[in-house]
């Protein structure tokens, strides 16, 4: 079972100081009860880039609506999919597609609920779960969907190592394990830059 210091050995160690979180708020807020190995990731990294394609987001590095606004924009223009084909095209184990009856979207009970993005549009999502143990992963790009009956960490580092194959992620990911940490400032800067564009 990949660890904490699996990931570390993988991208390095973390160079920028976590924000705070506020578990109890948040988890009240949203009504779910995280993992633990995403709690020890956040309690270590910030916003992360890695390979420059692959984003996993901060609970801590607040949005402008709240984390249950934010969750519901993100998983917007999935629900729509869904509505209008009332099936997704699942990719099992053997890399075949097969129409089954779609994951629900949080905040709906056991629904998905969005972690992290690629600069591909893809959706890294958890199934959620009463019990935080049995938090499962889902990647979608809206069309097709991928199931990883695993852990946030067991993920990160099966995709990172190349043990674990995601169908929907490109062939050649990670090209290379760098990786890029955003703090509150940087997420600031970045945001007023492209206003100052617009």
């Amino acid at each position: 079972m990949a660890a904490i210091a699996d990931l570390e050995q993988l991208i390095g160690g973390p160079s920028k100081q976590p924000p705070p979180v506020d578990w109890p708020s948040i988890e009240a807020e949203l009504g779910l009860t995280f993992p633990s190995d995403f709690k020890e990731w956040a309690s270590r990294y910030t916003e992360t880039r890695i390979d420059q394609f692959l984003y996993i987001h901060h609970p801590g590095i607040r949005p402008e609506k709240s984390l249950k606004e934010d969750a519901e924009a993100r998983l917007k223009q999935l629900r729509p999919i869904i509505e209008e084909w009332g099936s997704i095209d699942l990719i099992d184990e053997t890399g075949e597609e097969r129409e089954v009856e779609p994951f629900p979207l949080y905040p709906e009970t056991g629904g998905v609920y969005p972690w992290g993005s690629t600069d591909n549009g893809d959706y890294l999502l958890w199934l959620t779960n009463p019990n935080p143990r049995n938090w499962s992963i889902v990647v979608t790009n809206g069309a097709s969907w991928w199931h990883y009956n695993g852990s946030f960490i067991e993920f990160i580092v099966g995709i990172l190592s190349r043990e674990i194959a995601c169908p929907i992620l490109p062939d050649d990911f990670p090209e290379i394990l760098n990786r890029e940490e955003y703090a509150q400032a940087d997420i600031d800067r970045i945001a007023n830059k492209h206003i100052k564009q617009d």
